[in-house]
């Protein structure tokens, strides 16, 4: 698997590995609607989530492998990373339904879980664009990248704003910060992989 012809083998786990964090975020977009309750899907975002880590296991294991590798070892160990960043995330939000004890959704974290889904297809093609070394198209992902996370940011003070502005039950308002705050910081994670590959573009295009 890891011989000198083999090297391409990590952007076929960096890709596979933003492959599960898009089929996460889809996942948690279901749990996110409402239409079921959301802890019905804890035990699969878990597995999604040990699977990534499988995955960034390979890529680091395979690091100490090789001496060649199809982009700077930085590189590749700071994608491996932040997409990781972005998998649990998305499945520490989905605990926090567990052990806070929320029992429901709202429209916030249902805007935020669209934010997720399209910050991962964008991610997922910027990683398709990469193994190609077509450097210069994957600028326009990391742009719409950056825009979701300005979006994710203007959820989180809304939905803050909101709870401080008509204050209900303070144990249930501390939940809905929290949650508010850790899917602020997933949508933060998506942002690093994007500054990631700007910075490789500069740097190899």
């Amino acid at each position: 698997m890891w011989g000198n012809k083999k090297e391409n083998v990590f952007l076929d786990l960096l890709i596979e590995a933003a492959r599960n964090t898009l089929q996460g975020a889809r996942m948690f977009r279901e749990a996110m609607s409402g239409k079921e309750p959301a802890l019905k899907y804890l035990g699969p975002l878990k597995e999604l989530e040990e699977v990534g880590d499988k995955l960034i296991h390979q890529v680091f294991h395979g690091l100490n492998k090789v001496f060649i590798t199809p982009l700077d070892r930085e590189d590749i160990m700071e994608l491996a990373v932040r997409i990781d960043d972005v998998m649990d995330g998305i499945e520490a939000t989905i605990a926090r339904f567990d052990y806070l004890n929320v029992t429901h959704t709202d429209k916030v974290m249902n805007d935020f879980a669209d934010v997720l889904v399209e910050s991962c297809e964008h991610i997922l093609t910027s990683f398709e664009l990469l193994s190609h070394k077509k450097y210069m198209d994957i600028n326009p992902h990391t742009v719409k990248i950056n825009g979701l996370e300005n979006e994710g940011d203007r959820l989180m003070r809304e939905g803050i704003r909101e709870i401080f502005t008509n204050p209900k039950d303070p144990y249930h308002d501390f939940k809905l910060k929290e949650i508010y705050e850790r899917l602020e910081q997933t949508t933060d994670a998506c942002e690093d992989v994007a500054d990631i590959l700007d910075s490789m573009v500069l740097r190899y295009a």
